[in-house]
């Protein structure tokens, strides 16, 4: 919603205001709507870290449990 420059003179202090009320009200919206796909994104990654920690989680024990039998079999545990 630009004008040229040399028609900002000719307009009264209440269109000048309105201008910029509009201007304003434009880049707030963008900036929420901005804010909300982030946090949409935000947590969704989130999401993949639970999983991967969950999935890290049960390797490790399953893991842990292969060494343990290993270990037990051997004697050395």
């Amino acid at each position: 919603m630009s004008l040229p420059e040399n028609t900002l003179g000719t307009l009264t202090d209440r269109e000048l205001l309105i201008l910029i009320y509009g201007e304003v009200s434009a880049v707030s919206e963008a900036a929420n709507d901005h804010e909300a796909r982030l946090r949409i994104l935000e947590a969704q990654c989130n999401q993949g870290l639970g999983r991967l920690a969950a999935t890290s989680s049960g390797a490790g024990a399953v893991a842990g449990g292969v060494v343990a039998g290993a270990l037990k079999l051997l004697g050395w545990f």
